[in-house]
């Protein structure tokens, strides 16, 4: 039901979207090149010398910075799969060094949550549950159904190139396609469903209909029953600290790690200072913990962790507005081949 709301919103604000880029395609220049009152102090020498034909090019505009706003869903590819659709929202300022290039500072947050439709025993070192009552005498005493709920907080400094401003045979467009890349830092806080209202641990054999699952071998087809059986017998508090690594440093008494982001954004032009953005980030952190989870399932006599690393994935549709005044629009909303 949410994802279908969230495909609803994103055909709505797509139909707005396209009626603002109609509006602004149309227009002619994308600002006077003979304005001084947008031209800096100090590349005003510059810009007497194109006006009196004594230098071909013209000099670059003050322009505008952007404030944005975004919301969207959020996901983790790991070891425990992932709830669709979990919750995002973030911030950024972005500020325009040449028509292509521009830096951007972006903080944000999500939450999302996960859960596995096939038991699983190998997790006499997953401290979740190892120091919760499901290991009696070093054995498991129960099979479990890996669950957890993370929170996500992140700020990134980002490079954002554009793709399609500079164009030969139209003077502008209100349509943007870009890419970013980033580094930054993670603060990551993952709980897990452990214990029932009692502070027990859950005895999943009891589970209703395990047995019929058990026979089918829990196979995909199952996997709604499986999950909303599992919805019904548990209580949903997510009441315990997931499985942490020692080892690394923390930030504010959670997890924090240096991080990577990549993604690829689309944005409408509505108006002169209005913008819609959709945006797909991918952010890679060097931990195999964003879903509480690290081991294989191999066996308890053969407890290894597993080699690949969780990343998380966020789809946003944002608004951004164009700060400042005396300055020409966002230079990446400006075709420098404009003047010519």
């Amino acid at each position: 039901m949410a994802s279908k709301k969230f495909s609803g919103l994103f055909g709505l604000l797509c139909l707005v979207a396209s009626g603002g880029f109609a509006q602004i395609g149309g227009g002619s220049g994308s600002y006077d090149v003979l304005d001084s009152s947008v031209i800096p102090s100090k590349r005003l020498p510059q810009h007497t010398e194109f006006m009196n034909n004594a230098y071909p090019f013209p000099a670059k505009p003050r322009n505008q910075s952007e404030l944005g706003i975004k919301v969207g869903v959020s996901s983790i590819a790991g070891d425990v799969r992932s709830r669709f659709p979990g919750f995002g929202a973030g911030l950024h300022w972005r500020k325009a060094l040449g028509y292509v290039f521009s830096v951007r500072v972006e903080g944000g947050y999500a939450q999302t949550k996960g859960l596995n439709f096939k038991p699983s025993n190998n997790y006499l070192k997953n401290s979740a549950y190892a120091n919760n009552g499901y290991v009696v005498g070093g054995l498991p005493t129960s099979p479990v159904f890996y669950n957890y709920k993370t929170n996500m907080y992140e700020l990134a400094v980002q490079g954002v190139v554009t793709l399609n401003n500079i164009r030969f045979h139209r003077a502008k467009t209100g349509f943007n396609v870009y890419a970013f890349g980033g580094v930054g830092g993670m603060i990551y806080d993952v709980k897990v469903d452990a214990l029932n209202g009692q502070g027990q641990a859950y005895n999943y054999n009891n589970l209703p209909g395990y047995a019929g699952f058990a026979a089918n071998n829990f196979q995909y087809s199952d996997r709604k029953d499986i999950r909303k059986a599992l919805k019904d017998f548990t209580d949903g508090s997510y009441e315990t600290e997931g499985e942490t690594d020692n080892g690394q440093p923390k930030l504010f008494g959670e997890p924090f790690k240096p991080m990577v982001n990549v993604g690829l954004g689309f944005a409408f032009k509505l108006n002169k200072r209005l913008s819609l953005a959709i945006e797909d980030k991918v952010t890679i952190v060097k931990t195999d913990l964003l879903d509480g989870n690290q081991w294989q399932e191999n066996g308890i006599a053969a407890i290894a962790q597993t080699r690949d690393q969780d990343w998380a994935n966020f789809l946003s549709v944002g608004l951004n507005v164009a700060l400042g005044g005396k300055s020409v629009e966002p230079l990446w909303w400006v075709n420098p081949l404009d003047y010519a």
